[in-house]
């Protein structure tokens, strides 16, 4: 990280414009250990379009070991594995970042 940093600012010295560094969607995987975390991280990299993170996500929750469940928006609790094996299908259906409306167009 510092020596990041001094090459941010050695960029900035010599007129270089500063842009933010985004980490790998990978990497971010990587260092999550919590089923949640991980849940939500591959629902959300798969709507992106980052669907080999994604399935990486789902792949290591599904093989963690949990002796908990967790609570879903529609308020089941289901266990953290059976979750990941859901993301899975739905990857592999291509059904992440479908538009979903109910809204009427004209």
């Amino acid at each position: 990280m510092l020596i990041q940093g001094m090459m941010a600012v050695a960029m900035l010295l010599q007129g270089a414009q500063a842009t933010p560094m985004t980490p790998e969607p990978i990497a971010m995987v990587e260092t999550q250990d919590d089923p949640a975390v991980l849940i939500n991280l591959g629902v959300q990299l798969a709507n992106a379009g980052e669907h080999d993170a994604a399935r990486a996500a789902f792949e290591k929750v599904r093989a963690m070991r949990s002796d908990y469940t967790l609570e879903t928006v529609d308020g089941r609790w289901v266990d953290p594995a059976e979750l990941a094996r859901t993301g899975l299908k739905m990857l592999d259906n291509g059904e992440f970042g479908v538009a979903k409306t109910d809204l009427a167009n004209r």
